[in-house]
């Protein structure tokens, strides 16, 4: 499985523009992918956003209405188109980011 490079750009209080690629020097072609929102500090577990099909480096997704605090994106990749393949290659997290007033 590849390792994904993850950025997140927060354009708005909730909007967000995502990008991956594969790390390093890897080539490899991603048909879709699937975007979760990782609650940091927390028990909860990451919550589903969007499946991104034909774009395989960018999104800009509306994020749902969110509680002030630290969240981080995890991207799932797969190779195939075919979505009952279920072969996860490559997979992701971004650094953390802020949301709100933590002060």
């Amino acid at each position: 499985m590849a390792a994904l490079r993850v950025t997140v750009a927060v354009t708005g209080r909730d909007t967000a523009e995502i990008t991956w690629s594969p790390a390093g020097d890897a080539r490899v072609k991603f048909e879709y992918a699937r975007i979760f929102l990782v609650p940091l500090g927390t028990d909860a577990t990451r919550r589903y956003l969007e499946l991104v099909d034909g774009r395989r480096t960018a999104a800009v997704l509306r994020l749902p209405a969110l509680p002030d605090g630290d969240y981080a994106i995890e991207v799932d990749a797969y190779g195939s188109a075919s979505w009952g393949d279920g072969r996860l290659d490559g997979r992701g997290r971004s650094a953390a980011f802020t949301l709100g007033d933590r002060g």
